[in-house]
């Protein structure tokens, strides 16, 4: 490649890093020209969008809003070290990183459904606009083999980068004024009857008591306004390499990955500026004070079986201070709340102390259709959190009903990555490094989807076909073949005066909260 060439590739790739800034800081704004249409109506229950003007329409919006982003995500991996031969190379590792990534877009749940949907003329069409050193198209294989070697903590590095540089947004701050509401949970990725790799973690399961080996994770997502989840940093759980039946067997658990992803949530969201929302595995004292050392919050679930002296002076204190109760109505259901703060708790061999804050609401409602059939059957259930705050009358309703209530949002979003195309459950490889690899541009997909889906510009279709039907829909478009030709004109803030009257004015991936 000659020098000429070579700067102005890299001209072009600082133009389009600082493009992905703007888009990912709401400073962007696009004009799309177009001319007046009459709008076609639907023919078709639910008002969907059967026509081939609306369904290009629809698809198109999603295509300009991406070919925004994906510029700037790959001049960003352009820093990444590459361990290849460039010589022997036909794609350069940019050029692969974006090809995963945009493979989870497509929601893709293979990789030989990868090479079947976007091997063809039409897609490759569509990639050269966003890649232009693309030369043919990469084969999904050639991905798993770099994925296999490469230094995966560079491209969470790059994630990191960008979810920073939303946070710190002035459309971030709009949507979510207060604490970022912060949802830590585990989940398994995939699990096999033999050990595929050294690090994966081993269970006992079934009557037999058979050892199973599986990927565990432990996820964060970050909730805002209107029900919006973007994900953010995941913890992978390791083994030492020792099996599981010796007595030297000193597995990972959940409570020790929380510490390693603690501190690198402190560097994505600051310190004293979010709530931490968990299950009751992470009651403990370590999780607690790890909380109280980054000044965050926490409403974190509370089983009986668990800190047994908390709950017997939790007990008596309730005997003691009839004033902390509330009866309140939460919609058909009647809760009653009683709480006692500065409950002395002590652990460790060091002896510890902690003060903590006990709630419990007790919620009683009457189930109008029982599943059997058969009259209203009253149904009554209790729940216990550890709350950081000091729980008073005037916002016991608020931090369980609001914030503790709200952990549910996050097994939703195991559910759409697991079973709505994300592919979370399916061995891409069984190499460690390629699996944590193919994770993170996962990670990296959904966090664009998520933005492109909860836009202005996108909500008009997304209302009609749902969240998975639009992408759907998009793509198939693309890889039809029908929108090669999709262009988007880009302006600053400061170009509002090219902006005509017929034109679409809004700051770029304004999220509706």
């Amino acid at each position: 490649m000659s020098n000429k060439k070579r700067k102005i590739l890299e001209k072009q790739g600082k133009r389009s890093l600082k493009l992905l800034g703007e888009v990912l800081t709401g400073m962007a704004k696009i004009a799309i020209y177009e001319p007046p249409q009459k709008q076609s109506q639907a023919n078709r229950k639910g008002g969907s969008t059967p026509t081939t003007e609306s369904e290009v329409n629809m698809a198109a919006h999603y295509i300009r809003l991406l070919k925004l982003i994906l510029p700037g995500i790959l001049y960003e991996m352009s820093s990444l070290e590459d361990y290849r031969n460039e010589k022997r190379c036909v794609h350069t590792l940019p050029t692969l990183i974006v090809y995963g990534i945009i493979a989870f877009l497509a929601l893709l749940p293979s990789r030989r459904a990868t090479n079947r949907e976007i091997g063809g003329e039409s897609a490759f069409t569509f990639l050269c606009e966003c890649i232009p050193e693309l030369k043919t198209m990469p084969h999904a294989d050639t991905l798993a083999r770099l994925l296999e070697n490469i230094d995966v903590n560079g491209i969470e590095a790059k994630y990191e980068k960008m979810l920073v540089q939303f946070i710190k947004s002035d459309e971030f701050r709009k949507m979510n004024p207060g604490k970022c509401l912060i949802m830590v949970d585990g989940t398994q990725k995939y699990s096999l009857d033999y050990s595929f790799d050294e690090h994966a973690i081993g269970r006992h399961r079934g009557e037999e008591d058979r050892e199973r080996y599986c990927v565990y994770i432990l996820e964060s997502v970050l909730i805002l306004g209107g029900g919006i989840v973007i994900p953010l940093l995941t913890e992978t759980l390791e083994n030492d390499g020792v099996r599981i039946d010796s007595e030297q067997a000193k597995q990972d658990c959940e409570q020790k990955a929380f510490k390693r992803l603690a501190e690198r949530l402190s560097k994505v969201v600051g310190t004293g500026c979010a709530t931490i929302v968990a299950d009751g595995l992470y009651a403990c004292g370590p999780v607690v004070s790890l909380c109280k050392y980054y000044g965050w919050g926490f409403m974190i679930v509370l089983k009986r079986k668990c800190l047994t002296s908390v709950w017997e002076d939790f007990d008596g204190l309730r005997k003691c201070e009839p004033e902390n109760n509330l009866i309140a109505q939460w919609g058909e259901r009647v809760q009653t709340y009683y709480w006692s703060n500065g409950i002395e708790y002590t652990y460790g061999n060091n002896h510890k102390r902690l003060s903590l804050n006990v709630v419990t609401c007790k919620e009683e409602w009457m189930n109008e259709n029982p599943q059997k059939g058969g009259r209203a059957k009253r149904m009554v259930t209790e729940y216990a959190w550890l709350s950081s705050d000091v729980v008073t009358v005037q916002n016991v309703v608020l931090l369980c009903n609001e914030i503790a209530r709200r952990r549910w949002r996050i097994e939703n979003h195991f559910k759409v990555e697991k079973h709505n195309g994300y592919g979370y459950s399916h061995v891409y490889s069984l190499n460690w490094n390629a699996m944590k690899g193919y994770h993170c541009l996962m990670k990296i997909a959904h966090f664009i989807n998520t933005l492109i889906i909860n836009s202005d510009i996108t909500q008009e279709y997304v209302k009609v076909e749902g969240y998975r039907g639009f992408v759907e829909k998009a793509w198939r478009l693309v890889i039809s073949g029908r929108l090669n030709k999709v262009e988007i004109t880009v302006l600053q803030t400061k170009q509002s005066k090219l902006f005509s009257r017929g034109s679409i004015n809004y700051k770029a991936l304004k999220l509706i909260a």
